[in-house]
């Protein structure tokens, strides 16, 4: 089973999303803001992070900064408002691995899709794909 910290400081929101993961046979370990989250992540492992940005306390991009010092490696998905297109780059430059909206025209299916695409395991036509163009690119 899958853990995943989900930094969320909209209560209802985080429920939502919490028990549409745990269909998904996902374990979710909510945090309310961006100082909790940065504590739940240091004490426990988890598989995939889902990062609200505007949080009181610590906000999810300095969440995201102190996530990736301590692990370049976890999946990290933001789920937020933010729509504007030099915000989402430069949450891409800072190392996010997916962005899902989550404004009224928000589908939640979209974000449980992310989820299991960034926690399954690589298939072999993946893999073949990825072998390929990893020769591609040392040509």
């Amino acid at each position: 089973m899958y853990k995943i910290l989900l930094v969320e400081d909209n209560r209802e929101t985080a429920e939502f999303v919490r028990a549409a993961l745990e269909l998904e046979d996902m374990e979710v370990e909510t945090a309310c803001d961006g100082k909790v989250g940065w504590s739940m992540f240091q004490e426990n492992s988890y598989d995939l992070v889902l990062l609200d940005l505007e949080m009181p306390r610590m906000n999810g991009e300095e969440l995201l900064r102190e996530i990736r010092r301590e692990n370049p490696y976890i999946d990290i998905i933001v789920y937020t408002n933010y729509e504007r297109f030099g915000d989402i780059k430069k949450l891409v430059n800072m190392g996010i691995n997916g962005y899902v909206n989550k404004g009224p025209s928000a589908d939640l299916q979209e974000l449980i899709d992310m989820v299991k695409s960034k926690l399954e395991p690589m298939d072999e036509e993946d893999m073949t794909r990825l072998i390929k163009d990893t020769e591609e690119i040392g040509q």
